[in-house]
């Protein structure tokens, strides 16, 4: 196990963030090149692919990019640089290190040990950027995929290598919009507020309680079976008040919806017809899908068999699950990383994860 701990520690070392990924992805690269492993580059991505003419074929994806540290002086190790990857009381600590690089040292050993034990079926290792800003790098892998080698297999399933601390899989999660609500009103000097007849942040404030409303209203009439109930959070409000003493003619509020599949495609228009011509609606960036693959795919029973008493949940946020499975790949959520312990400081992982997680994706190349 010292080797896949030696991988991981080099990868957390280099720093990664969303959209900066290409240094780790050059050492990934230059890592797959010197231990012969077939290995290119696709579109940022980089991808390890073993063919043996199967027409079964199993994904394991993870990847490449972390958020940022935020307040590096909270760390009690580096989180990234020379001195990161510090191993202690079981743990290694570093940036990324659950979200999502021990997945990547897994996989990097994984791809190794086909060196000596050829698979039995085809195997992709996608190592992705961008997705903890907008999953750029797993929808260019599935087009790419699709594209090239899709019709190829009668069967085959993806592994999204997100934590799950090696003691459940996720097998699907609610979508997600990121919506700006703009309000507008007059602009004017705050000493005369009532020489103004609309306010753009008193219309705000009207907004705000319809759609808190709506939400109530939503909840109940798209609740899901296994996905659980939509939800609407308020994440800023802003103007462009240029002084204190100055009232904005504008107002706009940014809104994290995550959705249920029959809310999916109907969240804008319900929201329009709520608020008429009070606010302008719109989408920051691109929604993302719901996923969900059934408990009855062939991935999810092979689990089964694998892991006694294995529990099945979805994630509370989105990850890269619903561009396969728009692609019509079944993919569940399975890794060595602690979700508890993700997007803040001191991150870590736990070693035994790294062995739980090796055992259990090889009994799944075996058994699949």
């Amino acid at each position: 196990m010292n080797q896949i701990y030696k991988i991981l520690e080099q990868l957390v070392q280099i720093k990664s963030y969303s959209g900066q990924e290409k240094e780790l992805a050059d050492f990934i690269m230059a890592f797959c090149q010197k231990n012969n492993l077939p290995v290119e580059n696709q579109d940022g991505n980089i991808i390890i692919k073993y063919l043996v003419n199967s027409q079964k074929c199993l994904i394991f994806n993870a990847h490449l990019d972390t958020v940022k540290e935020e307040y590096i002086s909270a760390w009690i190790y580096p989180p990234f640089g020379k001195k990161a990857g510090v191993i202690k009381d079981g743990k290694l600590y570093g940036l990324g290190a659950s979200d999502d690089k021990a997945s990547i040292a897994v996989f990097l050993f994984l791809a190794l040990e086909f060196i000596k034990n050829p698979s039995s079926i085809d195997i992709f290792f996608a190592f992705v950027t961008k997705e903890e800003i907008d999953g750029l790098g797993s929808q260019s892998f599935v087009s790419y995929f699709k594209k090239n080698y899709a019709k190829s297999y009668k069967d085959v399933s993806a592994v999204i290598g997100e934590p799950t601390n090696c003691d459940k899989i996720e097998i699907g999660h609610r979508g997600n919009a990121f919506i700006k609500i703009t309000t507008l009103g007059q602009s004017g000097h705050a000493s005369r507020p009532n020489e103004i007849k609309k306010h753009s942040i008193e219309e705000m404030v009207k907004v705000i309680s319809k759609i808190k409303n709506l939400e109530k209203k939503i909840k109940i009439e798209y609740t899901d079976g296994i996905l659980g109930q939509p939800s609407f959070c308020l994440t800023g409000i802003h103007t462009n008040q240029t002084s204190v003493n100055k009232i904005p003619e504008s107002c706009f509020s940014t809104w994290d919806i995550r959705t249920t599949p029959n809310l999916d495609k109907r969240l804008i228009s319900i929201l329009k017809k709520e608020l008429s011509n009070a606010a302008k609606i719109e989408f920051i960036e691109k929604p993302v899908s719901c996923g969900l693959t059934s408990p009855k795919e062939k991935i999810v029973k092979v689990m089964e068999k694998i892991i006694p008493n294995l529990e099945f949940t979805v994630s509370p946020g989105s990850n890269d699950i619903s561009f396969f499975m728009q692609a019509g790949i079944p993919a569940i959520t399975f890794g060595p990383g602690n979700k508890e312990v993700i997007h803040q400081e001191n991150e870590y992982v736990e070693l035994i994860n790294i062995q739980k997680a090796l055992n259990v994706y090889s009994n799944l190349i075996i058994n699949y």
